[in-house]
């Protein structure tokens, strides 16, 4: 899987960066589409995924079980469940740290740069298996991740044992529960017999979530 630049929202990647303008300033447009070709060029995209029978609350067949009232809600009605993990791969971590080093300002349109670029391959990851699925007349919802809602971050680590992420895409986690590389996800997509109400894309829901300045301000890009 590679990536071309065209596939980060530049609209979504000046909205993480708090620019609202209408008509944004030309150098920050131009810095966004550098940064979003270096991003592209650096990425070497991974992902993989997997699926289960869903019994109750847990993936049948193993000892994990989903904690919290919102996934619960979110896989209501649904019978099977796919767990998907992806990764930019650790050449963007050293793209990250030398524009950290080189220029902060660009360090932070790079930041951004790559958590669009996560997010359109996740997407992209995301399309693929609906319409398989589809195909087959099943319907997924969308994609949920933990730490979102009540859904504890340590249960990444589950995802990260089922899915074999170390061996077959090179993510590992660390002992605080960061996934390495950081440009990174984890998450989990239920399969039904019906339509699914998709949930809008909020705060919750974003890869800026933690660095967000507008959500933090009290003005998230979704109000």
């Amino acid at each position: 899987m590679g990536l071309r630049s065209e596939q980060l929202n530049e609209r979504e990647i000046l909205r993480y960066l708090g620019c609202q303008a209408e008509v944004p300033p030309e150098d920050l447009v131009q810095s966004v589409r550098r940064c979003s070709r270096e991003v592209a060029a650096a990425a070497r995209p991974k992902t993989v995924w997997r699926l289960f029978p869903l019994e109750g609350s847990h993936p049948a067949g193993t000892a994990v079980t989903f904690d919290g009232e919102d996934i619960a809600r979110h896989l209501a009605d649904c019978h099977s469940v796919i767990l998907m993990a992806a990764t930019l791969g650790p050449d963007i971590e050293s793209l990250l740290l030398r524009a950290q080093v080189r220029d902060m300002a660009e360090a932070l349109v790079m930041d951004a740069c790559a958590s669009a670029a996560i997010e359109a391959v996740c997407d992209e990851l995301e399309a693929g298996l609906r319409s398989e699925w589809e195909a087959k007349g099943g319907y997924l919802t969308d994609r949920f991740s933990p730490g979102y809602g009540d859904f504890p971050i340590t249960q990444q680590s589950s995802l990260c044992g089922l899915l074999d992420v170390q061996r077959r895409i090179g993510l590992t986690l660390s002992a605080s529960g960061i996934l390495i590389p950081r440009k990174s996800v984890t998450a989990v997509t239920g399969i039904a017999d019906s339509p699914r109400h998709r949930r809008s894309r909020g705060c919750e829901g974003c890869a800026m979530y933690e660095h967000c300045q507008m959500r933090k301000g009290g003005t998230p890009c979704g109000s």
